[in-house]
């Protein structure tokens, strides 16, 4: 997390939800699952304008187009698996990070993924991360599959991202 030491409101919620200090247990009751073909989606918590996602891919090899959610600070923490995480073009950790943490000699490190910052990944494994969330310009939150811009990385997510500007066009 930053260095600074004003801690910015996502930096605040991660804190919180990571030490246990809030009730994590706020599952929507509809639509906390999305199947996105090549990774699942699980909301495990939302309030407000704050959520985490637990994303889990389970087929080998994988890889995510280059995009950005223009709508979201995000946080990341790794669980398990090798997997890339390249921001901005550039690799997040060093493969060296990865072999270390999956070893268990390195601790998780949360990775920023700022609304304006470019990412893809690859995995090697299968893989699962959190990914928590501050939901910005007064944006619903769903999932930030859903608040994409990039080209889609399934047919599947094709799909859904295609219901969901239907609907904002609907709402207009």
């Amino acid at each position: 997390m930053s260095d600074n030491t004003a801690l910015s409101d996502l930096e605040v919620f991660a804190k919180r939800f990571l030490t246990g200090r809030i009730n994590w247990w706020a599952i929507p009751r509809q639509s906390a699952i999305i199947n996105f073909g090549n990774i699942i989606s699980f909301v495990i918590y939302r309030k407000e304008q704050f959520q985490v996602e637990l994303f889990i891919v389970p087929s080998t090899p994988s890889t995510f187009t280059t995009h950005k959610h223009p709508n979201v600070d995000v946080m990341e923490f790794g669980l398990t698996g090798n997997a890339a995480l390249y921001i901005n073009g550039k690799e997040s950790c060093s493969e060296q990070d990865v072999l270390q943490w999956m070893s268990g000699n390195l601790q998780t490190v949360p990775i920023h993924i700022a609304p304006t910052d470019y990412h893809s990944g690859k995995g090697f494994t299968p893989y699962a991360f959190l990914s928590i969330q501050h939901w910005l310009n007064n944006v619903q939150p769903s999932s930030v599959g859903l608040d994409w811009e990039g080209q889609p990385s399934s047919a599947e997510q094709s799909i859904l991202l295609t219901k969901v500007l239907l609907k904002q066009s609907e709402e207009v």
